[in-house]
């Protein structure tokens, strides 16, 4: 597409420069700049990116969107009010992505975003084929064959629009979790979503949003500027602050979930063990069950905004059990960890209090002994939810390890201490810092009938200390120590 061509279709503060090159790429990202590309100066969260137009010039930028005026860039430029919005809107019509002719699927929501976006990808795949549905997400990024691992949880839709346009086939749906900063930031600009699903809201992110009122509304905007206007809202009732949204949004078709008596899609029996969930729902009056695969009684409320988000997207009864019988285990969420033990370990993503304490209700209940568990808090986020995880295990669990997480550039020590004010002195519990010192002590420490919960990480594969991302999968690391630790159960 042409620079005039591009710039004739949006509003223009002011522009300036000569020539009128044909747009091969945009990006944010001087570094990801080649020869052809239109650069957008987003301001970011550490430097503003005027501050790196002279080396996207250099790598080949051939124009330039800023929200400054830029004379001497030597390249044609325009002024706008808002380029982190400019940057999706414009990729999307340079790469002529045709929204309307995919379905695109966006859950937000403290906790179960990723269990949710697994469960709406697998359903898609029955209706669509599994390669022709995409999903981004905490854990990865699947584009039809091809898969990699997040580099956070709701990518640049302007990354989007790039991989949608240059691919060979194009998808027939895309899966996404939408993070608050994403929707804070603009991330998702140009994406038009024809069903937005909330979880829940409970504490996290302080650290970006500063109080829960500010997280409420940055989630919000998925429902309010982003869902298509035939679009659907899928809310969860029962939390509360979906409650309010069910409630604010107007005229916005929705269609709600939970085990309110208000709920289209309600939650009438429940049952989970650590193999499978089952539940029985009325459905606008119809009474359905349903099982999966998945552990955990807080995958009820994941399986209910499937099967509400197939009932507003008019997926059959059929095709929603099947996609239930197909549906594997998600990375890190309740994952069994196997090993020749008679005793259980799982690891999980847990990293709220709320999930911690949900996951650790779940695993409970799943318990005949004790219910043991490691876990530690993320560096340089939120530390008002650092006493408050404590607290969840202490009300589940008989004792636990408290280690280290990501402590990235804070120091272990710091992040523990703030863990510890949640613990009272009676509690039994250790601290070892080193978290796979940890895991030994937990491994060795089990015995027959208890259960071993190895929270915090899940699915990741990193440490991250300093700046530095080390290896270490929380399961690879507990394989490897049972192999050690086994000739003390074995006496």
């Amino acid at each position: 597409m042409r620079w005039n061509d591009l710039i004739s279709s949006f509003p223009m503060q002011a522009r300036g420069g000569t020539g009128n090159p044909d747009i091969l790429d945009v990006t944010c990202d001087s570094r990801a700049v080649t020869p052809g590309a239109l650069y957008v100066s987003v301001p970011g969260l550490k430097k503003h990116g005027d501050v790196f137009i002279a080396d996207a010039v250099a790598r080949g930028a051939c124009a330039l969107l800023s929200e400054n005026a830029q004379s001497s860039c030597g390249i044609p430029w325009g002024k706008v009010d808002n380029t982190r919005k400019f940057l999706g809107v414009v990729s999307k019509a340079v790469w002529a992505v045709d929204t309307s002719q995919i379905v695109f699927v966006g859950i937000t929501g403290t906790n179960g975003k990723t269990t949710t976006a697994y469960l709406f990808q697998n359903l898609l795949g029955q209706v669509f084929g599994k390669t022709a549905v995409w999903m981004y997400g905490t854990v990865l990024y699947a584009t039809g064959e091809e898969q990699s691992p997040a580099r956070r949880t709701t990518p640049e839709s302007a990354d989007i629009f790039r991989s949608i346009g240059t691919a060979k086939n194009k998808p027939k749906a895309v899966v996404m979790e939408v993070s608050s900063h994403a929707l804070a930031l603009d991330r998702i600009a140009g994406i038009s979503y024809d069903c937005a699903i909330w979880t829940n809201l409970t504490q996290d992110h302080l650290d970006f949003h500063k109080s829960m009122e500010d997280y409420y509304t940055a989630k919000k905007r998925l429902f309010t500027e982003f869902l298509g206007s035939q679009g659907r809202a899928i809310i969860n009732i029962d939390d509360p602050w979906g409650k309010r949204l069910s409630q604010e949004l107007g005229n916005v078709s929705q269609v709600t979930y939970g085990k309110s008596d208000d709920a289209r899609v309600r939650i009438v029996h429940a049952k989970s063990t650590g193999q499978s969930t089952e539940i029985t729902l009325n459905v606008d009056g119809d009474t359905e069950r349903l099982t999966s695969g998945l552990a955990g009684y807080f995958n009820v409320y994941n399986m209910t905004a499937l099967v509400a988000g197939a009932y507003a997207l008019a997926i059959d009864w059929e095709t929603i059990e099947h996609s239930f019988k197909t549906m594997g285990m998600v990375p890190g969420r309740m994952e069994r960890v196997g090993i020749e033990a008679d005793f259980s370990v799982y690891v999980d993503y847990a990293h709220t209090p709320d999930a911690l304490d949900t996951m650790l209700a779940s695993a409970r209940s799943l318990t005949r002994g004790r219910l043991l568990c490691v876990f530690g808090c993320g560096g340089d986020r939120d530390k008002t939810k650092r006493p408050l995880m404590a607290q969840a295990v202490v009300q589940h669990c008989d004792e636990a390890i408290i280690t280290s997480d990501n402590p990235r550039n804070e120091k272990p020590g710091a992040i523990i201490d703030d863990i510890l004010k949640g613990i009272p002195l009676d509690f039994p519990h250790a601290v070892i810092v080193d978290r796979k010192e940890a895991i030994r002590k937990a491994l060795a420490a089990a015995r027959s009938g208890d259960c071993l919960v190895v929270a915090g990480k899940g699915h990741e594969d990193y440490q991250e200390i300093g700046n530095v991302r080390l290896h270490f999968d929380d399961r690879e690391t507990i394989i490897e120590l049972f192999a050690e630790v086994k000739k003390y159960h074995a006496a």
